[in-house]
């Protein structure tokens, strides 16, 4: 009952990795969310400002703009910083976490070690802070 309570919840995945962009929006489709995927930070960016996604799924090092600047982006825009974003990154360094603890960010995931369902249910704990 409560997947659907998800239907047609849009969610971004910005990541350099094509298997990850594969796993994720499988999964989420799965969940009945609607998924748009891009492979940088710049792209990212675009798609975001096309499509408004209710949440942002965003990796750290990608080529193009990286994941900090798609913060420091966000940031500045009134409508688009007030999006969700959720980092889902390999990068477990102490560097890291305190430059992301200059954005406003909901959850950071280390990829290597959460479950596509962990990363689900991070986002509908997302979605249900910020309703």
């Amino acid at each position: 009952m409560e997947k659907n309570l998800w239907k047609d919840k849009k969610v971004c995945i910005i990541d350099d990795d094509e298997d990850i962009r594969e796993i994720y929006s499988v999964k989420f489709m799965a969940e009945e969310f609607v998924v748009m995927a891009a492979r940088n930070g710049q792209e990212g960016l675009d798609v975001i400002r096309k499509e408004r996604p209710d949440v942002i799924l965003l990796d750290i090092q990608m080529p193009v703009k990286d994941g900090f600047e798609v913060l420091r982006e966000l940031s500045t825009d009134q409508v688009l910083k007030k999006i969700p974003v959720i980092i889902l990154s390999n990068i477990d360094d102490e560097r890291a976490f305190k430059k992301i603890g200059d954005f406003s960010t909901h959850f950071y995931l280390i990829k290597s070690l959460v479950t596509p369902q962990k990363v689900v249910d991070a986002v509908r704990e997302t979605l249900r802070d910020t309703a």
